[in-house]
């Protein structure tokens, strides 16, 4: 819904509530005694008003006048109803609460009882908003009650949807700390920003918050992604419409980070470009598994390729240098002294200076050989390290800042050392060196395989997958003896025990899952093709022969043919199962990271919507947008101690009013019992006490010296206990109720009565402003908690 609608259709709802309580001024005078024409001219206003079912009871509760609107509501005459008692109306659980008695009390007591609650209807029931007034007689002596309902049913429906919206827009909130904020005015070139967003752009956080030009911003986006998205923002200024974008941007410190971007320029009445807000996340730690993932995935075409060593060598070391963004990636062999290095292999950056040839390792530091023996070093700083401080000039010179150094040592003596250059400071992650192991891992694997290539084909086939994966079993078909061997691991995988006896036919192929017994069948047929490649590879689910349990296998061959004959057919098997489940895991994080960043930016962008598009001006408004986001922060502290299962009440109210308290602690008491609030209801009241807060300060008892605010709660009801919380100023200025309700106020009393099922009132009494919240409690598990 835009600005316009939202005016319009809050406009119309101040028309309706308006319009019903004429109605009920009105529908009260028709019981009066009045003259006849007088009677009869306000009985004729009252039946006109089709959509409010108007309903006359006297003091004792028995239905009097039945409008016909009413009949139309409820389906029933008046005929029908005249006569019956008011609880005719009122669900049976209503009943049996009282609750029709209590409205009846409340409206003698206070004037009015409004009530938003389900009625019964002929044939079922529907949800109505409706009030209930007294009826006096000249001398204002109680004669009845007027009821007034309107048909809710459907806004009722509406309203619970936005309420499942915004449950689960709340549970993306855990995912706020990867969000950055901006709000850009266009017209002034200004874009305000909190410390995340500045800080992804190397942009001081102090300026960022007073404001900085577009062009402050540009200059921190990565030079390869800049025109793109200069271009992407000039449609969104033209257009009015959306921004969505991913790039890169660069930090204060030389740092790299993926990002994306979400926001929407708003128009003025001109369609001139006004106002831009919107927020960004940090992707780069999804970025950078994700490019890890394809790296090794590309190590694996590779060799599957059938590259010689030496490229295969050269095309890790350039996947290690792009995939880690580094400058230089190399490797070495040290000489017996371990004194001078050969380089074997090196790829390089563009720019980036070649390694020399040969080099001799003292003049990086008489500390950095005894380090490279550890096996790993990792040096963020080369200046700064204590194993290279002392060779940071020679480093310096080869325009190194941060390196890591993993050595292969053999016989206690250093032989061969990779080296990883960056230009730039940098810290290396535990993810950065499981990546380099694992790439080295791979590569050392082929290189192995290399040099067994001329042995027999069965025992390179089981080295092959010994080197490349850990816990393998091996199978050996005997095409000529019809004979079937398989170790251990491999019997496994099939759910037997080691002394089982296996065949082809009953073992192998009826351990299969039936629904890869044919393709399997098919793909083992096609290997001991002699014609074929002779190789299998295929990934298939078995059934444990004496276990029953499900498994997904990873099995590699290779066949022997021998004059045109395929005479055997050896390989490994690997249990694959845990893989094949973090695999499904890791896709369901996935998603659902995918679901929390979008519903966070979605909440993030509707929240500055609303609170920015009422503000005077920018400076106001991102500063109450801002106080909101803290306020909501302040109530997931707690609710984050707790699983975001409750939180206490006491808690909530102390840590939403820490900013507001004086050293004294005088301005604020608070009192009650210990109760607890479930997660909607901590951050519906963390948000109200908020506003309450900033209101005092502003315009109430916070605004001078003397004023203070007590908060106390309590349970009352009895049989039926309920929640009664109450906030009271004193000691301020005359108070005066505004003339109208602003986006604080509706938030308060909106949000609070959704989230706590209850009644939620705003009185501006001269002495202080009191707010009241009544709801039902519940016990849960023997612990007070509402909800």
């Amino acid at each position: 819904m835009g600005f316009r609608e939202q005016d319009e259709a809050s406009a119309l709802r101040a028309e309706n509530e308006e319009l019903r309580e004429r109605l009920a001024r009105l529908a009260a005078e028709t019981v009066r005694p009045l003259v006849s024409a007088e009677e009869k001219r306000y009985r004729h206003i009252v039946e006109s008003a089709v959509d409010y079912a108007i309903i006359a009871a006297d003091t004792t509760g028995i239905i009097t006048d039945w409008n016909e609107a009413a009949e139309g509501i409820f389906g029933w005459t008046a005929a029908e109803m005249v006569g019956r008692p008011l609880g005719s109306i009122f669900t049976p659980q209503d009943l049996e609460a009282g609750v029709h008695e209590h409205e009846m009390r409340l409206a003698l007591g206070r004037g009015k009882a409004k009530d938003n609650r389900w009625h019964l209807k002929a044939g079922g029931q529907f949800y109505a908003s409706g009030q209930m007034t007294p009826l006096t007689d000249d001398n204002n002596q109680p004669i009845g009650y007027l009821k007034i309902l309107r048909d809710r049913t459907r806004e009722e429906a509406d309203r619970r949807e936005l309420e499942v919206n915004r449950e689960r827009l709340e549970f993306a909130l855990d995912a706020s700390a990867l969000v950055g904020t901006w709000d850009w005015d266009v017209a002034a070139d200004t874009i305000y920003a909190d410390r995340r967003f500045a800080d992804l752009y190397g942009v001081d956080p102090v300026r960022a918050a007073a404001g900085v030009p577009f062009g402050t911003y540009a200059s921190g986006i990565h030079a390869e992604d800049r025109s793109r998205i200069a271009a992407a923002v000039e449609a969104a200024l033209t257009s009015g419409s959306a921004f969505a974008e991913e790039y890169r941007t660069i930090d204060a410190s030389g740092e790299l980070h993926w990002v994306r971007a979400c926001g929407r320029c708003f128009l003025d009445a001109n369609g001139r470009p006004e106002r831009f807000p919107g927020a960004v996340v940090d992707i780069t730690s999804e970025r950078r598994s994700a490019a890890r993932q394809a790296a090794l995935l590309q190590i694996g075409d590779d060799l599957l390729s059938g590259s010689g060593p030496s490229d295969y060598k050269m095309r890790a070391l350039e996947i290690l240098g792009e995939t880690l963004e580094l400058d230089r990636v190399g490797y070495a062999r040290i000489d017996g002294a371990e004194e001078n290095a050969l380089t074997a292999s090196a790829w390089t950056r563009n720019g980036t200076p070649p390694m020399p040839r040969s080099f001799d390792l003292a003049r990086f530091g008489p500390d950095f050989v005894p380090a490279l023996r550890t096996g790993t070093l990792l040096v963020e700083d080369v200046a700064l390290h204590p194993a290279t401080s002392a060779g940071a000039q020679a480093f310096t010179a080869l325009d190194v800042r941060s390196a890591a150094h993993v050595t292969v040592i053999e016989n206690g003596r250093l032989r061969v050392l990779l080296f990883l250059h960056d230009r730039r400071v940098r810290s290396w992650a535990e993810d950065d060196v499981a990546f380099i192991r694992e790439v080295l891992n791979r590569a050392w694997s082929f290189s192995e395989r290399m040099r067994t290539q001329t042995a027999l084909v069965e025992a390179e086939t089981r080295l092959r997958l010994a080197h490349e994966a850990a816990d393998i079993g091996t199978f050996d078909l005997d095409l000529v003896n019809d004979e079937l061997l398989w170790d251990a691991r491999c019997k496994a995988c099939f759910g037997l025990s080691d002394d089982a006896v296996v065949t082809y036919e009953s073992t192998f192929l009826d351990g299969l899952h039936p629904e890869d017994r044919e393709r399997v069948v098919s793909e083992v047929a096609l290997a001991l093709d002699p014609a074929g490649t002779g190789e299998f590879d295929s990934v298939y689910r078995t059934i444990g022969r004496e276990d029953g349990k499900l498994r997904h296998v990873h099995a590699s061959g290779q066949t022997v043919v021998r004059a045109g004959q395929t005479v055997r057919f050896v390989g490994a098997v690997r249990d694959v199962t845990e893989e094949k489940q973090a695999e499904e895991r890791q896709l369901l994080l996935t998603r659902e990271l995918q679901h929390r960043v979008k519903n966070t930016l979605a909440m993030v962008n509707a929240l500055a919507n609303q609170t920015l598009r009422r503000a005077a001006n920018v400076q106001d408004g991102l500063a109450a947008f801002s106080a909101r986001l803290i306020a909501l922060s302040h109530a997931h502290d707690i609710l984050t101690q707790t699983s975001w299962t409750s939180a206490p009440i006491g808690a909530i109210v102390a840590q939403s009013l820490e900013s507001h308290r004086l050293e004294d602690g005088t301005r604020f008491v608070w009192s009650g019992p210990d109760i607890r609030l479930n997660a909607k209801q901590s951050l519906a009241l963390a948000l109200a006490l908020h506003e309450l807060a900033t209101n005092a300060a502003k315009y109430g008892a916070l605004s001078g010296d003397e004023g203070r605010v007590e908060i106390d709660w309590r349970i009352e009801g009895g049989s039926l206990p309920r929640l009664v919380f109450e906030w009271r100023e004193s000691g301020g200025p005359p108070v005066q109720a505004p003339s109208k309700r602003g986006f604080g106020s509706r938030l308060i009393e909106q949000s609070l009565a959704m989230e706590f099922g209850g009644e939620v009132q705003i009185d501006y009494h001269p002495t202080g402003v009191v707010c009241r919240i009544d709801a039902p409690l519940h016990d849960d598990g023997g612990e007070p908690v509402i909800g």
